[in-house]
This record gives structure tokens, C-alpha cells and sequence, in this order.
């Protein structure tokens, strides 16, 4: 009678066994690095998100109202010349900053040639003021504050006079009948500004407000 001697198979059950600890050591290290990464990529956005929030509510000029001051028109009744007095504040977790180094610049559609860049009137807010008083002290202030309220008068209107008849025709932003100019405003260097919208109507006269 022959004997059947079964085989040893503790050995490749072993050589199994650590194939399958190697694989999953490997799946391990993969999910690993795709957990670090992802998380690392969430950090970065959270990180880019916050930054624009930041600059979306900080470092920005806050502009209460607008107000024709004066107007002036040609011959046609077209408006040549305006003041704008501009009410405004900074918003709030905003660093003190120079009334130098606050630009303003008023940005209208050509009307020569709509489709090439806008013309402009622009300045700074050295001759800011506060609500204090008449409001006529344009050295009233140097440094603007949160939590101060301040008032600026602008003069819009066309900067060139392209017929040499002394009267300016050409360039700069007048207001104009039922159109829409952008106020805007930029702090300094730090590349953060905050743009608002002048409506202008049918019907231009002292005392319209136009934000």
C-alpha cells in the first residue's frame, strides 16, 4: 500500500501572506500621499480664498453718496463742466493711509471712438476734507482714518480743446445725458481699489445724486 504524503504549504502561504502586506503597504503610501496632497491643496485655497476676502473688505474706500455740485453747459445744453462732491469713508480694518496716496479717476466711453480706451479725469485725495464745518478746508486733513467720515469735491470735464477756440471739447468725463461713469478709487501701491457706479438721467441739475 503506497503512502500519499501530502505537500508542505506553510511556505507559500507565507510568500502570500507577504505579497499581500507588501501590497497594502503600497496602497497605504499612495492614499497617503494623495490625502497629503489633497489636503495641501486645500490649505493653499482656504489660504487664497481668505486673501481675497480680505482684500474684497479691507484697504477700500466706501462711498456714501454723490452730489452735483455745479454743472455748467454749452451752447447746445451739453454738459461741459461739473463738481462732484463725493461723501466717503474707509472700510472698516483699514490701515491709516496718506490723502496723497488715495487716487481717484472718473472713466467714461470715448465719444469719438467708443471701441478704444476710455477717457478719464482723475486725482488724488489731497483736497479731501472733513464733514465738519462748510467743508471748504482742503487742509483740513492729511491722513485718513477708520471711522472718520470725509467729503471731496472732484471737477469733471473735457480735458483737451482740439479747435482752438478756448473752450475744452475733447477727452476727460462731463457728465452725459442717461450714461454711466465709473468712480474708482485705488489705495497707494497695494494694488486694491473699489469702483462705483455715476448715474447720470435724462435731466442734469444741481442737487441730483448720482450713487
Amino acid at each position: 500500500m503506497r503512502r500519499c504524503q501530502a505537500g508542505n504549504s506553510s511556505g507559500s502561504q507565507g510568500v502570500s501572506a507577504m505579497i499581500i502586506m507588501v501590497a497594502l503597504v503600497l496602497v497605504s503610501s499612495v492614499i497617503a500621499i494623495v490625502l497629503i496632497t489633497f489636503g495641501q491643496e486645500i490649505f493653499t485655497n482656504s489660504g487664497d480664498d481668505a486673501t481675497a476676502s480680505q482684500n474684497a473688505i479691507y484697504g477700500k474706500i466706501l462711498v456714501r453718496n454723490a452730489v452735483i455740485t455745479a454743472i455748467k453747459f454749452d451752447g447746445n445744453n451739453d454738459p461741459i463742466h461739473a463738481n462732484i462732491q463725493i461723501t466717503l469713508e474707509l472700510s472698516a480694518g483699514t490701515s491709516p493711509i496718506d490723502d496723497d496716496l488715495v487716487t481717484w479717476s472718473v472713466l467714461c466711453q470715448r465719444e469719438d471712438n467708443p471701441n478704444n480706451d476710455r477717457w478719464a479725469n482723475d486725482g488724488n485725495l489731497e483736497a479731501a476734507t472733513s464733514v465738519t464745518g462748510d467743508g471748504g478746508d482742503i487742509g483740513d486733513i492729511d491722513t485718513l482714518e477708520v471711522g472718520k467720515v470725509y467729503m471731496l469735491t472732484i471737477a469733471l470735464q473735457h480735458t483737451q480743446d482740439t479747435d482752438n477756440d478756448q473752450v475744452l471739447d475733447n477727452g476727460g468725463c462731463p457728465p452725459n445725458y442717461q450714461e454711466t461713469h465709473t468712480l474708482r478709487f485705488a489705495m497707494g501701491g497695494s494694488g486694491s481699489y473699489s469702483s462705483w457706479e455715476l448715474r447720470y438721467d435724462a435731466k442734469l441739475e444741481v442737487g441730483d445724486y448720482l450713487i
